[in-house]
């Protein structure tokens, strides 16, 4: 029985296919032409080359399996690439699902965000239950992931066996030694303030082991959030640049400079001259707190959230050879 992972080269992605392995699974990696994947071939995966845009590579990549765990995705939150994220993260997806249907895939675990679920401004946590309130807010990257998953989910009414998780912010280390973009510019000294709002954080490795229990026990047309610990930004960025032994963040930056810089952001994406690290979405999603309710993916998923203290190590020592 073999298992297919898509975008087994991300920071999640890798994570799900190595503890597979590391079960004695038979794995098989869906990877971009050009990519990397000597480490997961190391591992002993097989590497089928494809593309969610291209359904033929789609259909090869499902011959034989007999699991799917859709990791795969364009993330970040730009107006400028929401047309690649759409024609990845919805178009793909149903690509990919409409493949899997055809050489009738047993069980599919799909892979979506905590932010399809939404945010709150006080701090409540979040649960399956809860509908998406950011749809205002036009960040691309959450309106491609929700579309993808209501795909999901309209397949799973008509009789797929697709279960959807809902992991939240990932930390930990990563197999291929690359950094979040955050924590690379915490490692640097770069990061005086931080956004005001929070997040539920957890270990990769923590939020891999519930997905692959999700394919075992997952309940077809089910979600499950797989949270962590919820701070405030500024407290876990603290907590990790103590742990690195770098200068912490001063404190957390006004709400009313999020709208300014907004503003300001708009009109560079107006004249084209915007860039990610300057997207007006970054600063729209300032104030919003993302934590999380994980009680359900316990119970069935068996999810356990590890120590902070030892999710903030693991980060930190992975940091500190990064920034070396």
């Amino acid at each position: 029985m073999q298992v297919l992972v898509t975008g087994a080269t991300g920071f999640l992605g890798s994570q799900v296919a190595a503890r597979l392995l590391e079960r004695g699974r038979s794995v098989r990696c869906l990877v971009r032409p050009g990519r990397d994947a000597s480490g997961l071939r190391g591992r002993g995966a097989e590497i089928a080359e494809g593309d969610l845009l291209d359904e033929a590579s789609l259909r090869r990549a499902c011959g034989g399996i007999s699991e799917l765990v859709h990791c795969a995705a364009i993330t970040g939150n730009w107006s400028r690439r929401a047309a690649e994220q759409r024609a990845v993260n919805v178009e793909g997806t149903e690509r990919l699902y409409r493949a899997a249907r055809e050489h009738h895939v047993a069980q599919i675990v799909h892979v979506s965000t905590i932010a399809t679920l939404g945010a709150t401004r006080d701090g409540r946590p979040l649960d399956e239950s809860h509908a998406c309130n950011l749809r205002h807010l036009h960040l691309p990257y959450v309106e491609s992931k929700l579309e993808g998953e209501e795909r999901a989910l309209a397949a799973a009414r008509a009789g797929m066996p697709i279960v959807v998780v809902h992991p939240s912010h990932l930390a930990g280390p990563s197999l291929d030694g690359r950094l979040p973009s955050a924590v690379a510019r915490l490692a640097r000294g770069r990061m005086r303030f931080t956004p005001p709002g929070g997040l539920s954080v957890a270990d990769v490795e923590d939020v891999a082991d519930p997905i692959l229990a999700a394919l075992e026990r997952g309940a077809a047309g089910e979600r499950y959030v797989l949270g962590g610990h919820d701070l405030e930004f500024v407290r876990f960025y603290a907590a990790l640049a103590r742990t690195m032994g770098v200068e912490p963040p001063r404190g957390t930056w006004p709400s009313a400079v999020g709208t300014i810089l907004a503003g300001a952001a708009s009109v560079l994406d107006a004249v084209g001259l915007s860039r990610p690290s300057w997207a007006p979405e970054r600063f729209r999603m300032w104030g919003w707190y993302t934590f999380t309710d994980s009680s359900r993916a316990a119970r069935v998923l068996s999810h356990r959230i590890r120590p902070l203290e030892e999710i903030l190590a693991r980060t930190a020592g992975r940091a500190a050879v990064g920034a070396s």
